[in-house]
């Protein structure tokens, strides 16, 4: 069995604010960084840029749109949190593109 080796592991989501749609949303995006190492894909979700938490990185409010897509958005961290430790626990080390590879489709089934 291999020594499994410590790795920093970070998830972030973000406005993509360059790019706004007609209907005045933009994307949200996903930033893995996982070792110094960094990744970025979207989440294939939009919102408006008013209803964003920049802190938390989630929607704000209580409204049925900003409650399902913060049910999206952690949907995808559990499913990359848990890839993410099947990969250590079977490799050893995790690089940002095997945990991308291993989850980005099975990402949007949840969405």
């Amino acid at each position: 069995m291999e020594t499994t080796k410590r790795s920093t592991f970070k998830l972030l989501f973000y406005l993509k604010k360059n790019a706004p749609k007609k209907n005045s949303t933009v994307s949200i995006m996903a930033r893995l960084t996982i070792n110094g190492s960094i990744s970025q894909f979207s989440t294939k979700l939009e919102i408006n840029i008013q209803q964003w938490d920049l802190k938390y990185g989630r929607v704000n409010g209580k409204s049925r749109d900003a409650v399902e897509t913060n049910q999206r958005l952690d949907k995808i961290r559990v499913r990359i949190e848990h890839c993410y430790s099947r990969i250590l626990d079977k490799d050893g080390t995790v690089s940002t593109e095997k945990l991308k590879g291993n989850v980005y489709q099975d990402i949007f089934f949840l969405i």
